[in-house]
Formats: structure tokens, C-alpha cells, sequence
């Protein structure tokens, strides 16, 4: 099976063979998760190969040795199967002492010994090999060993193990894309990681048409699977007793069971619900019982004969005919083929869809189009479907639908597709696709064309696309339709330092509206405001008060609510707050989500602040991001982060490339929004061209006098006490200390400290070297993913240990370790793993 990701489980294997002290280590995970897939490829990784431990064999005592043995090579793999000949009638203890012993007196190569299914070895081999394994040191030899899971008490309970994780959403994606095509589209391949939970050993089984996977004809629901060379059917065997079987047998030819109608089917099996939900064989949700596994379903449906699953639709059908006319068609199309009221199945799915059941919604779905002819009603339920999918994070799924879509609509439902299109290419391809809306708003009533004008604005400015926001706006404007989104959206224009689209405008909206009563798409665009304002404390209560709404909001509009938290922090400077934001943003993310240039840009602002995150690798992805979804206007903002990590890093000339390149782009008038300025300032100063930081300062206090923002007034006393510095000396960061407040944004008080250390060194009292047990004293400038490379280094680990450990690149480690040289005044690593000298000064 080809391998993908486990860069967690490398890094514990890494751990294993690098300990200086040879160790065994156990990676445990269920059957079909790549076990195997990962034996080999920790095997390929250390120059060795896997030793695989077969259940036939285990017919003879000893035979798990034989292929620990097999394993090894030249004087080990003699010496062990010297023993093995010499004892196999020896007690299992007195073998394992001797194995132990013979493997400390060969002097070999160190090797990894790599075995696969471990937990497969007959009693006697158990018994003796975890005695060993237990004893390895001196040995040279390392052991790593995929095992199923296992009791507390098993033989192997005191050996080092991980679980082996799940593959990422984005790694499962790739995976079914090698099985299934190149050419199979990415909502099919959605769909069959959603089906498969991910596993491995299921996706590799699914078996798809050209014209399904390509997208073209109905999903068959559930997957088709390969039929493998295994007794009578499980991807893991049957559970419990003969009832519990034929539950599941049930279960599995529907995507779920109204849950008093499983129970009554238990009662007359004589098998218990609640004994299985506690199990974890199955879940219940909103009145219906499912399995819990979706892997584990597709396997039991598969290994079922047509027949059977004949009987048990039918049986399902007569069972829901009553109580959920959906539940009972979807059976009853399997069971008569028909292909009535196969728009019931759709309305079901959109039903799904928008209580956040994306998985079954699709099933029911592909059933439904397989049967519903192509006309209004049909279409409409499709444009629903897809808008509901989009709000709860499935915008690849929503835009797969909406290419279903056939024939003309009507005015209202064509805006409401074409929204949702503009929403699902967005988040999906990271792109607007202008002549599309132009088209639709050509065929919209103006009230349609203003609602999905002002979508078009709204992410226009989230691309840092102001001048583009504007036209929109301003088209909307000329449509003659009262709007609060687009007023709300002509604000953040105007406080964006741009000009706005209707000064002459005759339309207008009731400016007493409470906030409390704005929609959601109102409600957020009123958040902005307040953030381009610097009200960052209304702006982040309305932010709670949508996010803690009961119902809860949409993924869509939390994780939108959630990155205006996280802009919000940014720009109210406060380290801590910004890194919890930040968190509770990307738990929001939907699976296989890649974040735009956009989302980059605010990670990066955050990471500046001192979050965690590697400013300059997400400064560099910003910026191919920028180029490859051309959207040169957030180029400057990245270079704003760029310049102020330079000037922080004391690279001045590099600061002034970068903060120059960012100012001359002019962007707005109100020098608060881009932030600069002050930066470009000191920068300028202290790379030795005075004159030109006094010109950009007088440019700087005139533009800032246009607009009061507190920002302008904190960042112009900075600049003006770096450029009075030269003959006031300290005495002008004191002038400039006093126009702060305690209660101004931390970061500022940061700048302000930090502009007077650099420009006023002398000023600063003198503070000794640091030493080794100093380095994680915060004085010495070291960030805090800086202090974690100082720390392994004294533990002793290579860069490329190091690397693993962090799950960083090697080259990282190295620019960490170079700007850690720097900072210390030092030449080498011998300087960091130095012990400090007793009589050094304090």
C-alpha cells in the first residue's frame, strides 16, 4: 500500500534508533490504518528490511525468533541462530537470558530491526523477545514493531509505544486520488474519504465508473467495494453475539435507523442497543442510529450477497413506511428500482446538509439523482443543498452540486447560485470569477444582484482588494436598492483610507438600527468596522455574542466571526490573546482546508506578535500565495511583517527595502491601516540615512493628522523620539513614554522599549553576557522556537534530530541556530553545550 504522511510516528521511531541507548518501540494501530505501509517505510528510511511475522506459523514453538533472526544479518543473525538450534528445548526464561547475552557480545554494525505484526509471534517468542527487548542496551541493535492493539497486560506493556494516527484529511485525499485516477474529480474523492473514514485498507477497495469518478453520474451509495480473499466478509470480525451481527447487517445498507425502530428490531433479535452504543459499534444522533465506522460499514454492506441486501432493504422500507417517508424511499428504490418521489431523497438531503450531516446528505443525495428529472424543483433543491454544504465548511461538496445543476432558473435562485458559487470558488480555488457575476447580475432582479454584489465586495476586501470593493459597491449603489450590507461594506472602504462610492447617493439605511437586530452577513461586516476603527472591545463582544448564539452560527460564519477575533487581536497588539485566537480559529478550519493569501497574512501579523509560528516561512508562502492567486494587494502587508522582522533583528537595510517597498504603494491615506511608517522611520535612522527618516517623518505627522487614530499618535511619538534621540538623547523616549497609557496595545509599549534600546544602546544598563544555563532568560532576545533549538542542542541532538523533533525542515533549524549565534555573540554550537564558567559576573 503506498505511503502517505506519519511525520509523527517517524519522529517517535526517530527518538527510538537516535537514543544513544538501543531501545525497542511499538507503533499499535488496527488492521487497514498501514501498519505495514509504515513498516516499510521505516524500513526503507534505515537500510533494512521488514521481518514479517505470518499467523500461520505460529503452529511450533519458537517460530517468532526464526523471523526476528531472519531480520538480522551477518555475525548477529549467526550468533541468534546458533541459540535458536541450540535451545529449543531450553526454558523460556534461560533462552532469553542467552539471547540476551550472545547479542551484548557480538560486535557488529548498529542496526534497526524492523518487524512487522509483532503481536502475531507465538506465546514462547512473546515471552522471550520482550525480555530481550527489554535488555538492548549495549547491543547495537534497535527494534521497531507494528503490533494490533493489545490488553494492559500483554507481554510487550513496558516497551515505548505510539498509536499510529489517522491519516490527515488532505493525506487520504491524495491517497484515494492514486487508487482511483488522476482524472477523478476532487468532490468524488471528498466524498469517498468522508465514506471511508480515511482507512487505508478501505479506500484501496472502492471501485468507481470513468463517468463516476469523474463526477458525471450518481455515486452508487454505498461505495462499491473490491471483493477480497478473506472469510465471509469484515474489515474487522464479527462482534458479539449472533444478534448484534444482524444489527449491523441492518445498519449498514442505509446511512442510519430511527433509533425506537432499532430497538424494537433488538428486542425481537434478542440483542441490546445501548449495549452497542456503549460499545462503540454504533452511534445515535437527532433520532437515528448509524455505525459508528464508516469503514467498518462499507465492509459488512460489501460482504453481503445481493441477495440479502434485497431482503434487508425491503425489510428497512416496511419498517420506515410509516414514520420517515425519506428513510423508507431511499430503501425502497434498492428494493423495487423505482425511481418515484426521488426528489423526497433530495429535500432529505438538503434537510442533512443544513443540520450539519454532510455525509449522509451526500448519500441521500446521489440516490435522489439518480431517479429526479432535471426541472425547477429539482434544481432548486440542488442550489439548497449546495448553499447548506458551503455553510457548514463543505465548499468543494457545494460546488459539486451546483454543477449539477440543469437548465434555466429564475431570477432569485440563479443570485442564490451564483452566490454560492462565488463563496464555493473562493474557499475552494482561492478566485472570483468576475464574469460570472457580471453575467448574473445582467439577468437579476436588482434586488438579487445587489445581495450577491455586496458577497462580491465583501471577499474582494478580504483579499485586500479595496479598489475593486469599491466598483462593486458602487454598482450596487447605482441599482437604486436600499442595502445595510453595502453600507456597512462603503464604510469599511472609507475607513480603509480609501474614497467611498456614494456621497450622491440618494439611498440610504436606518443608521438607529440596533446591531443586535443585523443578520449575519450584516453583523460581521459591522465587526470590521469597529476593527479598522480601533474599537477592538466592541468589536470582539459582538464577536462573542455571535459565537456563543443557540443555536450555534454555521462553521461558515464561525470560522468567519473567528478570523475577525484573530484580526481584531492582531490589531490590538496583545501577544497572548492573539496566540488563544489563533488556536481556536484553526480548530475551526474544516478538513483538507488550505488557507488563501489572506488567512497567511493574518497568521504571519500574529506570529510577528510572538504566537509560535515561523513568521518568515509563513512571510515566504504569503507571498507565492499572493502571486499564484494574483492578488498583488496583499503584498505590502506582507512586507510590513517582513520589514518590522528585520528591524527587530537589527537588519536596518533590509527593513528599509521592505517597509519602502510597502509605503510606496500608496494604499489609502490613513497611515494607520497599513502600519509602517514609524517602522520605515527607525529604520531609515539607524542605518545611517538621518535625513531621509526626518523627510518620511514630517509625511508621516501630516498624514496622520487627517484622521485621529490612536495607533498614529503612539507610532508618531515613537518616530519623533528616534529622530530627536541625536541631541535629547533619553530624555526624548521619556517625552514619547509619556503620550502612552498603561492601557495602550502591549506590542506598542514592546515597540517603544525596543525602539529606545536600539537607537539609545548606552541608555540601556549593561547586562552580562549570557551563558549556557541563561539561554532561556527572555533578556537575551531569543525567540521562543530559538530557545527549543538552544535546548535539544544541550541535549546533545544533531540539526537534523532536531528537525524531526520540531517537524521543521532542516534548513529552519540551521537559520534558527544562525540568528541563536548572532544574538549570543558566539561562533558555534561547542558554545551553547559549554558548561558556564563558576566565576563568571553576575
Amino acid at each position: 500500500m503506498p505511503y502517505f504522511g506519519r511525520e509523527r510516528e517517524k519522529w517517535f521511531a526517530e527518538r527510538i534508533v537516535h537514543s544513544r541507548v538501543e531501545s525497542a518501540g511499538l507503533f499499535v494501530g488496527d488492521r487497514g490504518t498501514g501498519k505495514s505501509a509504515l513498516a516499510s517505510e521505516l524500513a526503507r528510511h534505515n537500510g533494512t528490511a521488514v521481518a514479517v511475522v505470518r499467523q500461520s506459523e505460529r503452529m511450533w514453538p519458537y517460530s517468532g525468533l526464526s523471523v526476528v533472526a531472519s531480520g538480522l544479518s551477518g555475525l548477529r543473525a549467526e550468533a541468534v541462530d546458533g541459540v535458536l538450534s541450540r535451545g529449543r528445548d531450553w526454558p523460556e526464561q534461560m533462552l532469553a537470558e542467552e539471547l540476551s547475552r550472545v547479542l551484548r557480545l557480538v560486535r557488529d554494525e548498529p542496526v534497526v530491526l524492523v518487524i512487522d505484526d509483532l503481536d502475531l509471534m507465538d506465546a514462547s517468542s512473546k515471552t522471550v523477545w520482550a525480555y530481550v527487548c527489554g535488555r538492548l542496551r549495549g547491543t547495537g541493535v534497535s527494534v521497531l514493531a507494528t503490533v494490533g492493539p493489545m490488553g494492559p497486560q500483554h507481554a510487550f506493556a513496558g516497551l515505548p509505544q505510539t498509536r499510529i494516527d489517522d491519516l490527515s484529511f488532505g493525506e487520504a485525499v491524495d491517497l484515494s486520488q492514486l487508487f482511483l485516477g488522476s482524472e477523478t474529480a476532487l468532490a468524488v474523492l471528498h466524498i469517498v474519504v468522508s465514506s471511508t473514514n480515511g482507512n487505508p485498507s478501505v479506500i484501496s477497495r472502492v471501485r468507481l465508473t470513468p463517468e463516476e469518478a469523474a463526477g458525471d453520474a450518481p455515486l452508487p451509495q454505498p461505495l462499491r467495494l473490491a471483493d477480497e480473499e478473506i472469510s465471509h466478509h469484515r474489515l474487522a470480525p464479527r462482534r458479539g453475539t449472533p444478534a448484534v451481527s444482524d444489527l449491523m447487517d441492518l445498519l449498514a445498507v442505509g446511512p442510519f435507523f430511527a433509533h425506537d425502530l432499532l430497538r424494537a428490531e433488538a428486542v425481537e433479535l434478542g440483542g441490546d442497543v445501548d449495549e452497542m452504543v456503549e460499545s462503540g459499534l454504533i452511534a445515535t444522533h437527532d433520532g437515528f442510529a448509524r455505525i459508528s465506522d464508516p469503514a467498518r460499514r462499507l465492509s459488512i454492506h460489501a460482504a453481503l450477497p445481493a441477495d440479502a441486501r434485497r431482503r434487508l432493504h425491503a425489510h428497512a422500507a416496511q419498517a420506515h413506511r410509516d414514520s420517515h417517508p425519506a428513510v423508507h424511499r431511499w430503501h425502497a428504490s434498492f428494493a423495487d428500482g423505482s425511481a418515484a418521489d426521488a426528489t423526497e431523497l433530495l429535500r432529505m438531503a438538503v434537510h442533512l446538509a443544513s443540520a450539519g450531516d454532510h455525509t449522509a446528505a451526500v448519500e441521500f443525495a446521489e440516490r435522489g439523482m439518480r431517479g429526479a428529472d432535471a426541472d425547477g424543483e429539482r434544481n432548486l433543491l440542488l442550489v439548497s443543498l449546495a448553499e447548506a454544504l458551503i455553510l457548514h465548511g463543505h465548499a468543494v461538496l457545494g460546488q459539486h452540486y451546483l454543477h449539477r445543476i440543469d437548465g434555466i432558473l429564475d431570477s432569485a435562485t440563479n443570485a442564490r447560485a451564483v452566490r454560492a458559487q462565488v463563496r464555493t470558488t473562493d474557499v475552494a480555488d482561492h478566485a472570483i470569477d468576475d464574469a460570472l457575476v457580471d453575467e448574473a447580475v445582467r439577468r437579476c432582479a436588482p434586488e438579487d444582484a445587489v445581495r450577491l454584489l455586496a458577497e462580491v465586495a465583501r471577499l474582494r476586501i478580504a483579499r485586500g482588494e479595496i479598489e475593486h470593493a469599491a466598483v462593486r459597491i458602487a454598482e450596487a449603489r447605482s441599482l437604486g436598492v436600499a442595502s445595510v450590507e453595502i453600507e456597512l461594506l462603503d464604510r469599511i472602504v472609507r475607513e480603509s483610507g480609501h474614497a467611498g462610492s456614494g456621497e450622491d447617493s440618494p439611498v440610504t439605511t436606518d443608521p438607529a438600527r440596533p446591531e443586535a437586530a443585523l443578520s449575519l452577513d450584516e453583523s460581521t461586516l459591522a465587526i470590521a468596522v469597529h476593527v479598522l476603527r480601533e474599537e477592538y472591545r466592541m468589536a470582539l463582544r459582538l464577536c462573542t455574542s455571535l459565537l456563543d448564539r443557540r443555536p450555534r452560527i454555521e462553521p461558515l460564519w464561525r470560522e468567519r466571526v473567528l478570523r475577525l477575533v484573530v484580526a481584531a487581536e492582531v490589531r490590538g497588539g496583545d501577544a497572548s490573546t492573539t496566540h488563544d485566537a489563533v488556536v481556536a480559529w484553526r480548530r475551526e478550519w474544516p478538513p483538507g482546508r488550505t488557507p488563501d493569501a489572506g488567512c497567511v497574512l493574518i497568521l504571519a501579523s500574529a506570529a510577528a506578535l510572538g504566537t509560535g509560528d515561523d513568521v518568515d516561512e509563513l512571510v515566504r508562502r504569503g507571498r507565492v500565495l499572493c502571486r499564484r492567486e494574483g492578488i498583488a494587494a496583499l503584498l505590502p502587508w506582507f512586507d510590513v511583517v517582513d520589514g518590522g522582522r528585520a528591524l527587530a533583528e537589527g537588519r536596518y537595510d533590509d527593513a528599509v527595502v521592505s517597509l519602502r517597498s510597502a509605503t510606496d504603494t500608496r494604499i489609502g491615506t490613513d497611515p494607520a491601516v497599513l502600519r509602517a511608517h514609524a517602522d520605515l522611520v527607525e529604520a531609515l535612522w539607524l542605518s545611517g540615512r538621518r535625513t531621509e527618516a526626518r523627510s518620511v517623518l514630517d509625511q508621516f505627522e501630516r498624514a496622520a493628522t487627517k484622521r485621529a487614530r490612536r495607533w498614529s499618535i503612539l507610532a508618531v511619538a515613537r518616530a519623533r523620539a528616534v529622530c530627536r534621540s541625536e541631541h535629547l538623547g533619553i530624555s526624548a523616549f521619556r517625552e514619547a513614554e509619556a503620550v502612552y497609557r498603561p492601557d495602550d496595545a502591549p506590542d506598542e509599549h514592546h515597540r517603544l522599549r525596543e525602539a529606545r534600546r536600539r537607537t539609545l544602546p548606552h541608555s540601556v544598563p549593561e547586562t552580562r553576557a549570557p551563558r549556557v544555563g541563561d539561554i532561556a532568560v527572555p533578556g537575551t532576545g531569543l525567540t521562543e522556537h530559538e530557545r527549543e533549538v538552544v535546548a535539544l542542542v544541550q541535549q546533545g541532538l544533531r540539526n537534523r534530530e532536531i528537525a524531526a523533533s520540531l517537524f521543521v525542515s532542516l534548513r529552519t533549524v540551521e537559520l534558527r541556530l544562525t540568528n541563536v549565534y548572532r544574538k549570543l555573540g558566539i561562533s558555534s554550537r561547542m558554545h551553547l553545550v559549554a558548561p558556564p564558567r563558576s566565576g563568571s559576573a553576575s
